[in-house]
């Protein structure tokens, strides 16, 4: 997985950033039970298969700060958190949480 291109370092997605999101997501949105928002169960499912191997721990800190009550991430949740972690491991890549890395 490669992080998403950042020309300038702005913190904005720009159009080629946007599209590069964009495809993850579709690739890796997996609403197994179609409804509507992904579960803390899809959301492993889908980091896994976007690259991410997370410990118990960040995946439960990712669920505490992203999702509702009900432990579920909507789409613009999903999107932050992915974003998030992209983020993150753009600047600190020697975070072992990543898979390869």
């Amino acid at each position: 997985l490669t992080p998403l291109p950042q020309k300038d370092g702005n913190g904005k997605l720009g159009l080629v950033e946007f599209n590069v999101l964009w495809n993850r997501i579709r690739n890796y949105l997996f609403d197994l039970d179609k409804s509507g928002s992904i579960s803390a169960y899809e959301l492993r499912l889908a980091l896994e298969a976007a690259g991410y191997r997370l410990n118990k721990r960040l995946h439960e800190l990712l669920i505490t700060r992203y999702a509702e009550p009900d432990l579920a991430l909507d789409f613009d949740s999903f999107v932050c958190c992915l974003v998030r972690l992209e983020t993150m491991f753009r600047e600190q890549p020697f975070l072992s949480l990543k898979a390869g890395g």
